[in-house]
């Protein structure tokens, strides 16, 4: 998986549940911090992005602004939904992927119908 294509690839990929994909997350991710005592203010803001969905707290789309004006990548952002799969359960994940996508900017439906061509 390319570094630039990162934050498309791991919520298609948890969309279409790729449990093998999420396992491998898992495995190589520790628990994020989600603020508290965190030194990076972009992965703390990635990890709310992720976390309020997955909890069902705030739109995606409304904390995405937040973690991108605190520094977040997209990549940091996709990547706490596999972060925080052990905590907040796969099938969570599963269902909040393709919001956190659209958050960013990536349709996962279009990516899907035509994976050659978005």
């Amino acid at each position: 998986m390319s570094q630039a294509a990162r934050f498309q690839e791991t919520p298609r990929r948890l969309a279409i549940f790729d449990e093998g994909f999420a396992e491998a997350g898992v495995r190589s991710r520790p628990v994020p911090d989600t603020g508290a005592g965190c030194q990076d203010r972009g992965a703390a803001a990635g990890s709310g992005v992720g976390g309020h969905r997955v909890i069902g707290s705030l739109p995606a789309r409304e904390r995405r602004g937040r973690a991108r004006a605190a520094g977040a990548t997209k990549d940091e952002i996709a990547d706490v939904l596999l972060a925080i799969i052990l905590v907040a359960g796969l099938s969570r994940i599963v269902s909040a992927a393709p919001e956190v996508a659209t958050a960013l900017g990536y349709d996962i439906a279009v990516a899907l119908e035509e994976p050659d061509g978005y």
